[in-house]
């Protein structure tokens, strides 16, 4: 379900944007709301996807300059024909932001942890953001400024105790997007990784300490597209190529105590 935005009214409005129109998922809390916002907040013309129209109705009294559009990424066969539609709807459309994520703060062996919860965890995780790639990737190789962002984990390189599969899909996203940019070399499409530490988001609530807002998390990632880094290492993630390179062992103390 697409919801048109109203006339962008804001004073300097008319001013060209830093990136152009920019497509975040999982935008209706967390890192993706504080993403999109932020954005259309810098004048980037915003689409919004979330699962709850709800929260997409209250974003968009908020912010009329975001367009707004309902999706449930679990559903992966639906996800080609509505890129399809938003290609159309959006024909301005350059930017993918792949941000949506769910996590289950389990341990495989929990009683009652079921099939069916892996299966979602994987496809919202790491199918969404795959399918969604190719089917707007035609679109995306034929605009100027296009980018694929993945929002990773540093979970991604040193996994904890519980969360298994959420570290699993982490690390499946890292490496598409490696090997994503390396078959997109030369094509006009821009392949970026940004690698989050523990978010202060509703799927991290109750668990950690010293944990980075999701308003600080959005502002460092969009300073990286910004800066045209192909890889952003966000917070306390920063630390993680040095770790991996000198201390990989405390590393993966550091995170199996977590």
């Amino acid at each position: 379900m697409y919801t048109k935005p109203q006339r962008d009214a804001r004073p300097g409005g008319h001013q060209s944007a830093p990136l152009p129109r920019t497509l975040v998922t999982g935008a209706t809390s967390g890192i993706g709301y504080a993403l999109a916002v932020q954005l259309a907040q810098a004048g980037v013309p915003v689409v919004a996807l979330g699962r709850s129209q709800d929260r997409l109705q209250a974003l968009q009294q908020r912010f009329p300059q975001i367009a707004t559009v309902a999706c449930d990424l679990a559903d992966v066969a639906a996800l080609p024909s509505l890129a399809r539609q938003w290609v159309e709807q959006f024909p301005d459309l350059a930017v993918v932001i792949h941000n949506a994520g769910v996590q289950d703060n389990l341990r495989m062996d929990e009683v009652g942890y079921i099939a069916a919860q892996v299966r979602v965890e994987v496809d919202i995780n790491l199918v969404a953001p795959m399918v969604l790639t190719q089917a707007l990737l035609a679109h995306l190789q034929a605009r100027p400024g296009a980018t694929i962002v993945n929002i990773t984990s540093g979970l991604a390189f040193a996994p904890k105790r519980t969360s298994a599969v959420y570290c699993a899909t982490k690390a499946g996203l890292h490496l598409f997007s490696q090997a994503l940019r390396l078959q997109l070399k030369g094509s006009g499409v821009r392949v970026v990784e940004a690698v989050m530490p523990l978010v202060d988001t509703p799927m991290t609530q109750g668990r950690g300490k010293g944990k980075l807002s999701a308003e600080q998390a959005a502002r460092q990632v969009i300073e990286g597209l910004l800066g045209q880094q192909d890889t952003i290492w966000v917070g306390k993630a920063r630390a993680l190529p040095w770790l991996l390179r000198l201390a990989p062992g405390v590393l993966a103390l550091a995170m199996a105590r977590m």
